[in-house]
């Protein structure tokens, strides 16, 4: 078992160089990846806009999702490095309760209890400050058209609102809580006020939310 993770570990890194090059495709590689059913493919994605070492929060995101998707396929002692990592260093804006929290499970299922209570008590005094406006934190906003735990219910999903005339939509997976959920949303905007003129479209064709992070 442990020759079978490293080969796979070694084969993510030999593909990943081949992935992405430059900086302003970390953005599109990222949005990429982040539509891609196929876990091993995304992984490829992430660990070559890691292995770009650009200073970019795609570089900081990926990690987090190379983080959840080895903490779904059970590998906990590489999901809680990844996260430490990430609850360390990763920029501020960046930071939640729930990357925390990830990391705690993934420290609590490797059995490495002494390390939980040392990241609880360290991460517990490095409170995460909280910007009043949202709009001036996050970097990516999208319209939310709804959010399953089955891909099948967010296809069909997506089928009626193209039916609808309503285009450029995408299915994004994001590991919450201990499974998978995938959300129907629009392509990403780079600002609140974007996302909100495109929403206005719609006008009542639909039931949606913006969001972004």
């Amino acid at each position: 078992m442990k020759l079978s993770n490293n080969l796979f570990l070694f084969i993510i890194a030999l593909s990943s160089c081949l992935i992405a090059q430059s900086k302003e495709d970390l953005a599109l590689d990222y949005e990429r990846a982040i539509k891609l059913t196929n876990a091993n493919e995304a992984l490829e994605i992430y660990q070559a806009i890691i292995n770009t070492n650009e200073d970019s929060d795609y570089v900081w995101l990926s990690k987090l999702k190379k983080a959840e998707m080895f903490y779904a396929k059970g590998s906990y002692i590489t999901s809680s490095n990844l996260l430490k990592e990430y609850n360390l260093n990763a920029p501020t804006h960046l930071q939640n309760q729930s990357s925390k929290d990830l990391l705690y499970k993934s420290l609590d299922a490797a059995g490495e209890s002494d390390s939980l209570k040392v990241y609880q008590k360290l991460l517990s005094t490095n409170k995460i400050k909280k910007n009043k406006s949202k709009k001036s934190i996050n970097r990516v906003w999208f319209i939310q058209f709804g959010a399953f735990s089955s891909i099948e219910n967010a296809k069909i999903l997506k089928d009626s609102l193209e039916e609808e005339k309503i285009n450029n939509i995408q299915i994004d997976q994001v590991f919450k809580n201990g499974k998978m959920i995938y959300y129907v949303r629009s392509n990403h905007y780079s600002s609140y006020d974007k996302a909100l003129n495109q929403s206005k479209k719609l006008k009542n064709k639909t039931k949606f939310t913006i969001s972004g992070f």
